[in-house]
């Protein structure tokens, strides 16, 4: 695989993995009881919330990377 390959397939992975964990974070925040249900007590309402605080930056710059990685790729060629 090439590095621009490998790249995006990062920036892809990367982006799915914290879309999921924001919205699980913030059903878990709105709705607990049934989360909190689901996941065996593990992730409770403060935990929702501080998970879903904690994740915001890293979210934004992967999605501002995402958004700009053909901009990205084709300035930084190899």
């Amino acid at each position: 695989m090439t590095n621009n390959a490998t790249f995006r397939r990062s920036v892809h992975i990367a982006l799915i993995i914290l879309t999921v964990l924001v919205l699980v974070s913030g059903l878990g925040i709105a709705y607990y009881r049934p989360i909190e249900a689901l996941t065996l007590g593990l992730l409770d309402k403060t935990l929702s919330f501080q998970i879903h605080t904690y994740l915001f930056v890293p979210f934004v710059v992967v999605l501002i990377l995402h958004s700009a990685m053909s901009w990205i790729l084709r300035n930084f060629r190899d």
